[in-house]
């Protein structure tokens, strides 16, 4: 069961059009806990606490992080998992011509301009490499959009794009769909896991 939720690590940049967002976790049609983000200026703020029973044991899921960016390029960041009693500490900032992210005390050198998987700002979609904020990796990605589809939100079925995101890393592959409304603002998520089908819906 560790890594369940290693596809959740969501935040979101600066661009979004709300300052508090707060999403549902569903997991197999049944609410597990909630994710919340607050943004302010530059600064993203993330926090997701969850708990669900599987095969009568129970398992937590807890994430929060604090992003800044300066432009579409992450400045700094500083996160801390606990993915089932798996522990994940990242921090990471800009210095001359690249980025630096340690996690677990293991440092690594990435390109001066990355970004997370900012689902809030469509500017991830023309990414080919995406860093995952529980742990720092920096992953490859194809991202694709599938179709327009109506959807869900907040108890209205509005017209969106739906685009889906496959990603691979060193600790498996994950694949992501995405629905953001016509002004491209972020609106759900559903992410593949090994028991079913995790969704984002907002409050």
């Amino acid at each position: 069961m560790k890594k369940l939720l290693c596809a959740i690590f969501l935040v979101i940049s600066n661009f979004a059009y709300a300052e508090v967002w707060e999403f549902d976790a569903v997991l197999n049609d049944k609410v597990i806990g909630q994710h919340t983000f607050i943004y302010e200026d530059e600064k993203t703020v993330s926090d997701a606490n969850f708990k669900f029973e599987y095969l009568f044991m129970d398992f937590i899921y807890q994430h929060k992080s604090s992003e800044t960016w300066q432009g579409n390029c992450l400045k700094t960041i500083s996160s801390r998992t606990d993915d089932d009693g798996d522990m994940y500490d990242v921090s990471g900032y800009m210095e001359a011509n690249q980025f630096m992210v340690t996690t677990n005390n293991k440092t690594s050198e990435l390109p001066l301009c990355v970004m997370t998987f900012a689902y809030g700002n469509p500017k991830i979609l023309d990414q080919k490499k995406l860093m995952n904020a529980q742990n720092g990796e920096y992953m490859d990605v194809d991202i694709q959009f599938l179709r327009e589809e109506n959807h869900m939100v907040k108890g209205k079925d509005i017209l969106t794009d739906l685009w889906q995101i496959e990603a691979k890393g060193d600790d498996g592959d994950l694949l992501v769909h995405l629905w953001y409304d016509k002004n491209m603002n972020w609106v759900s998520l559903k992410s593949q896991t090994p028991i079913g089908d995790m969704q984002y819906k907002l409050k």
